[in-house]
């Protein structure tokens, strides 16, 4: 899968879910964008922010806890397992 390369000053992702019409931004993918995905430094900033459909938001949440970042669910129903 192709998605974006995070900076090791990311220590969280933040998962939001996203309220306009996008298209997810994994290269190839045409499927609606359901979650932002927003990676945060240290002091909560954000640093980058990706619209994602929901397969690409659970393949991305598992990457990064994999790297040990905290993945923080918010506002959305639906937990990322």
């Amino acid at each position: 899968m192709a998605t974006p390369k995070l900076s090791n000053d990311v220590k969280a992702i933040e998962l939001w879910p996203c309220g306009y019409d996008a298209l997810c931004k994994v290269r190839n993918c045409k499927a609606r964008a359901t979650t932002i995905a927003r990676s945060v430094d240290a002091g909560d900033r954000p640093i980058k922010q990706y619209e994602l459909c929901a397969p690409h938001t659970e393949s991305v949440a598992e990457r990064e806890r994999g790297r040990g970042r905290e993945v923080v669910i918010r506002g959305i129903t639906a937990a990322v397992s």
